[in-house]
């Protein structure tokens, strides 16, 4: 009979011990979990500090671009200006023109004067995957002279493609709190404000620019 109690005892000791471990083990799964969860966050958190780097890095390479194109078309636009001064100026006197020779010139260097292109409007492109892995940078004012279109109506199309067109300094701040929102567990990426249904971009609007790993 002692053997039998001893037995049952023994039985509820064990049973004892075996409650104790699972509640160990679901303490250290939580924590793990926990873990698990704090570094999917900070690794998201480096990347949007990555994202942020490389946008920063493209919009003052384009800004530089741009600078150096305004600046060789003012060259140019002056250069001709005066040459056709000039030459508008001598032909006019050479032909005896009733009008003084160089009120004609300065007509002519005028409508070369008054040429005006776009420059220096660099945006950020949000397309429908969201952040990080659909983000560009665009020159609209590049896109503009190229095409032969002005900015609003880059800026249109764009988003008429489901792309949101935001400068850069209003992206980078709203990619500041969306890290602080990552590492406080309110948001996740990709981000996705909202979901559409496009066409794709022609590749000539927006460069390509590689996925980010960020799960």
């Amino acid at each position: 009979m002692e053997s039998v109690m001893a037995y049952r005892k023994k039985i509820e000791e064990l049973r004892c011990q075996v409650r104790a471990m699972e509640k160990t083990i679901e303490v250290i799964n939580k924590a793990f979990a926990q873990e698990a969860e704090h570094l999917r966050r900070q690794d998201q958190a480096r990347c949007l500090d990555d994202l942020r780097a490389r946008v920063a890095q493209e919009v003052t390479e384009m800004q530089r671009l741009e600078s150096a194109a305004s600046y060789s078309f003012t060259k140019g636009t002056l250069i001709s200006g005066l040459m056709k001064f000039a030459g508008g100026s001598a032909m006019a006197a050479a032909l005896h023109s009733k009008e003084h020779p160089l009120s004609v010139g300065a007509k002519l260097a005028g409508d070369e004067f008054s040429r005006t292109k776009a420059f220096g409007t660099v945006a950020v492109a949000v397309g429908p995957k969201g952040i990080p892995d659909d983000v560009r940078t665009v020159s609209l004012s590049r896109v503009a002279r190229e095409t032969g279109r002005t900015e609003s109506e880059v800026r249109a199309a764009l988003e008429g493609r489901g792309y949101r067109i935001m400068m850069p300094s209003d992206f980078l701040r709203s990619l500041g709190e969306l890290r602080e929102k990552v590492l406080g567990g309110s948001a996740t990426l990709p981000f996705i404000e909202a979901r559409f249904s496009l066409k794709p971009l022609v590749p000539k609007l927006i460069q390509h620019q590689p996925k980010a790993d960020c799960r």
